[in-house]
């Protein structure tokens, strides 16, 4: 769920190229989030393979699905419920492993997050199972938590308030407390929902109700201190004009690894994160996502298609990828390396070691995927314009 504070002006550069994809003087049509990719690697891999890519960037899932309704594509990197809706809609294909060698199905991925895609598989209230890894590999994955200014809000404060600390209009030093909240019907009441005891797959009528109930309630609790925002997230953080929000643990290691102290070096204890336990009775922990990379039912370079894929499974090059665009890598031997203790971060090894508790990911049972249900988004969406207006 990449959040870019560059959208604007790489999409900008990506709109000087022809307007279509298809083919011309393209070998290759890439869908990606902006800013999540290194691209000294996709350089080296049109000069090794004498080709060229047709980047393409955008910069939420409804938009990616939009575009690849009426462009042609060879690969995409959708998240985990924007996959399922391109398999309902005929838009990707199944993947021929046997064509991507550097990837393992059973030892490639961090335990947890297999366990979690194995359990997607399994039918569960009003849903049937969904084999994700048949059409997608992981690109990148995290979960759902708050991200807070310590300097303002303590940890013992987030650890006995949870969730209910997003309401809380006063913070530990009297001044009034300043809340930002990513302006996404899917998200917010995800928040909502959890702080309720509520699940996220299994959504009625009341349950967004009481979840309204409680988004409202924050409104009237904090007040003008209150912000609904996007991808201005991402510099309103490190730049301090918030005190707590709700956040992608990607975004939120952007923030912790951007803001600066008074001598100009990062400061790695300003901001915690922290995932609440579950409520006594409660359904869901959090939202666990994954990005990851699929094939166009359509395409018309598979084999190229699949030269790239398995490229991006190379070692060094999903390690460059992961140092560069923050995220949790889904790759197991790169989860570990890229947060070792390794004082000098030679060639990258243990860079993130100073957030390694972000940075590894522990999923439980209780972290659940979204699921694509149309009927379900509308409700949301319909729900999230009365609480702003209210």
């Amino acid at each position: 769920m990449k959040k870019n504070k560059l959208l604007f002006l790489s999409s900008l550069v990506f709109s000087l190229l022809p307007s279509t994809t298809s083919c011309g003087s393209y070998d290759l049509v890439v869908f990606n989030w902006g800013e999540y990719m290194d691209m000294d690697r996709l350089r080296q891999f049109e000069k090794e393979r004498g080709v060229k890519v047709n980047y393409l960037t955008f910069d939420s899932n409804e938009n990616l699905l939009a575009k690849l309704e009426n462009t042609y594509f060879d690969i995409c990197f959708p998240s985990d419920y924007a996959v399922e809706e391109l398999v309902s809609k005929d838009m990707i294909q199944p993947l021929d492993y046997s064509k991507i060698p550097n990837f393992n199905l059973e030892t490639s991925l961090v335990p947890s997050l297999k366990s979690a895609l194995d359990t997607l598989k399994k039918p569960t209230l009003g849903k049937e199972g969904f084999d994700m890894l048949k059409y997608a590999i992981p690109y990148t994955w995290g979960e759902v938590g708050i991200l807070y200014d310590r300097t303002k809000i303590s940890d013992e404060e987030i650890e006995k308030d949870g969730w209910e600390a997003l309401r809380n209009p006063i913070n530990q030093d009297g001044s009034k407390r300043k809340v930002v909240m990513y302006d996404s019907a899917r998200d917010i009441f995800s928040v909502a929902l959890i702080a309720n005891g509520k699940d996220i797959v299994d959504i009625s009528s009341d349950d967004i109700n009481i979840a309204k109930d409680w988004l409202s309630e924050q409104k009237k609790r904090i007040g003008n201190n209150l912000a609904y925002k996007t991808e201005e997230i991402l510099d309103d953080m490190p730049n301090l004009k918030y005190d707590i929000c709700f956040t992608y643990i990607g975004d939120a290691i952007y923030s912790m690894t951007s803001v600066e102290d008074d001598s100009g070096e990062i400061d790695y204890d300003r901001f915690g994160f922290y995932i609440p336990p579950m409520k006594d009775g409660g359904k869901t922990r959090t939202n666990i996502y994954v990005d990851a990379i699929s094939l166009a039912k359509n395409s018309t370079h598979t084999e190229l298609a699949y030269d790239f894929i398995n490229y991006m499974q190379e070692h060094d090059v999903a390690y460059d990828n992961s140092l560069y665009n923050g995220y949790t890598s889904p790759i197991n031997t790169i989860y570990e390396e890229i947060t070792s203790e390794n004082s000098e971060y030679e060639d990258g090894e243990g860079s993130f070691y100073p957030i390694a508790s972000t940075y590894q990911i522990k999923a439980n049972e209780n972290d659940k995927f979204y699921r694509y249900d149309q009927k379900l988004k509308t409700s949301l969406e319909e729900a999230w314009i009365e609480v702003k207006i209210s």
